[in-house]
């Protein structure tokens, strides 16, 4: 009986023991820091650069349609769409054995008015040699004058011939007017065309122009020689390009002022893309400046919050100078090395304690 008791006893001193383990004591509530979160810069001495902005659409330096100059039907091509061609390298052939055929009658005509003419001349030169003895009349040299012009006009005419009949047998060959690379191939081997009729675009885009305009309040601002900055929307990195050219007039029927911009493209940009260019104008030095949000304006007077050094926001009247892009001057009222509130100022009033966040 006893040693029952002693055992119910230890029992209900461990369970005792577990419990008083078991709580545990409730932490004190932190109190929540009410204070309005900011996000500061400092204000510095900084450069900032002024752009004309532009937009249009890229052509290679050179972009050409050459188009057919015999008529037939087309025997073979010796290229296709993607090569690239040299300058009066053929891409094609025309049939042009009628063409051949007749250039070889202009050669054997030419050949037989050639000998005409000698024969011609040497009758003239004996005529005036005579005729100046009295061996021959007046008459016979005349004769002699006619026969002469004769053959001069008829081997001018057989050369001419050989000209034109030259010219159709070298249209028969498909020549590039320019080099580049064949960026259209209209035209198919078989199919018949007419002169006039378009054969294959040629683009060249070893450099790339972007032909685009300004209005008269920029127009000042460009010069030629202007490093540009072109992004494409697809691309993430931007290319290198320079103030090709510019107008001086506007464009006819319109009020913009046409400018060209010359680039590399890096060979990622092609004939046909729509970029966006920005034509570095100015290049201001050690300037004080914000960017437009950060102003507060009332009452015609302009504002910047700044946090002092111990949190606190002070409300700053100041004076505004040029606003450049996205950027305006401060002319007074801030100094290098003032926090300025960029984030977090709408319901903020002077004197306020703030959290400042990265």
């Amino acid at each position: 009986m006893k040693s029952r008791f002693i055992i119910t006893s230890i029992l209900m001193i461990i369970l005792f023991t577990l419990s008083a383990c078991g709580k545990k004591a409730k932490a004190p509530l932190e109190k929540k820091d009410e204070r309005p979160v900011v996000i500061v810069e400092e204000l510095v001495l900084r450069d900032l650069d002024e752009y004309v902005s532009v937009s249009g659409k890229l052509e290679g330096i050179t972009d050409i349609t050459m188009s057919s100059e015999a008529s037939g039907r087309i025997l073979q091509l010796y290229k296709k769409l993607g090569d690239s061609v040299a300058k009066g390298e053929r891409i094609g052939l025309v049939e042009n054995e009628a063409l051949k055929l007749r250039l070889e009658q202009a050669e054997a005509a030419l050949v037989s008015a050639q000998s005409s003419f000698d024969n011609a001349q040497k009758n003239l030169n004996y005529a005036e040699t005579a005729w100046q003895r009295k061996l021959i009349s007046q008459a016979e040299y005349n004769s002699a004058m006619a026969a002469f012009k004769g053959a001069k006009a008829g081997l001018d005419g057989a050369r001419a011939g050989v000209e034109s009949a030259s010219q159709a047998v070298r249209g028969s060959y498909l020549s590039a007017p320019e080099a580049g690379v064949i960026s259209n191939l209209m035209v198919a081997a078989g199919q018949y065309i007419a002169p006039g009729t378009p054969v294959a675009s040629i683009t060249n885009a070893s450099r790339l122009i972007l032909k685009t305009g300004v209005g008269e309040t920029q127009i000042g601002k460009i010069k030629k020689g202007q490093p540009v900055e072109l992004s494409y929307p697809g691309l993430t990195e931007s290319f290198k390009g320079t103030v090709r050219g510019f107008g001086i007039r506007p464009v006819l029927n319109g009020n913009t002022y046409p400018v060209e911009i010359e680039t590399s493209g890096g060979g990622k940009l092609l004939p046909g893309m729509v970029v966006s260019a920005r034509i570095l104008s100015t290049r201001y030095k050690d300037l004080l400046y914000t960017p437009i949000t950060n102003v507060v304006s009332e009452f015609g007077k302009n504002y910047i919050y700044i946090v002092d050094a111990a949190s606190r926001a002070q409300k700053m009247e100041i004076t505004l100078g040029r606003v450049i892009g996205e950027n305006v001057e401060v002319l007074s009222g801030l100094q290098a090395g003032d926090r300025i509130v960029t984030s977090g100022a709408d319901n903020l009033e002077s004197g306020d304690a703030v959290q400042i966040r990265s």
